[in-house]
């Protein structure tokens, strides 16, 4: 039953696909790029393993940042917190575009490099504050495929990726972001679902009745 409960486990494991594993990082406001040519710097991590686009990000990001010297307050999906009126003339809840790059929006939390372009960890969307006038300033990112964020051919083992706050200059910025690796769902119910086989074994074993 062992070897059953083993094979199981390993078969699930397979079958829910890979994970890009994250080290803890903070990205600070300064740390801005426009993922065309500006890019001031930031934190780095290198990935281990290869990927497919199909394989996952888990993410728990909190914080905001501050642009232009606090006329400009988001949160990490690039929805704006405050203050009431931006130097851009948006309002809470609303996003302002990037002016070197409009497919980035201000603010926003960026992963990629040079080589692959940059994109938006989290899509500027109402599950993040799209429309809200008060957005959380905690999100998450829950079995998020590779190919949405946009990387469509996945990752190579080696691979460095950056992490850059959107913006098109960085002496007048502040706030920061933290990053943290988000348990997946899947694996949660996975490890959940061995420990109460791996309790069920031990029971049958011992002779103690169900």
């Amino acid at each position: 039953m062992k070897l059953s409960l083993l094979s199981f486990l390993v078969f699930s494991t397979i079958m829910q696909g890979a994970s890009l594993t994250i080290p803890d990082l903070t990205v600070l406001g300064t740390d801005a790029a426009d993922g065309l040519g500006f890019d001031a710097g930031g934190p780095t991590f290198t990935v281990v393993g290869n990927f497919l686009g199909t394989d996952t990000l888990s993410l728990t990001v909190t914080g905001t940042v501050d642009l232009a010297s606090g006329l400009f307050t988001s949160n990490a999906a690039g929805i704006i917190t405050a203050p009431a009126t931006t130097n851009t003339g948006a309002h809470p809840g609303q996003t302002s575009p990037n002016g070197d790059n409009s497919a980035l929006n201000y603010g926003a939390l960026l992963i990629g490099n040079s080589t692959l372009g940059f994109f938006q960890v989290f899509p500027s969307s109402a599950t993040y504050g799209l429309g809200n006038p008060t957005p959380p300033t905690t999100l998450v990112l829950n079995d998020e495929s590779l190919s949405a964020i946009g990387f469509t051919s996945g990752l190579t083992n080696g691979t460095v990726l950056e992490f850059r706050v959107s913006d098109i200059n960085s002496g007048d910025n502040s706030g920061q972001f933290l990053v943290t690796q988000t348990p997946e769902p899947a694996t949660l119910a996975l490890v959940g679902l061995g420990l109460v086989a791996m309790t069920a074994v031990r029971r049958r074993l011992a002779g103690i009745p169900h």
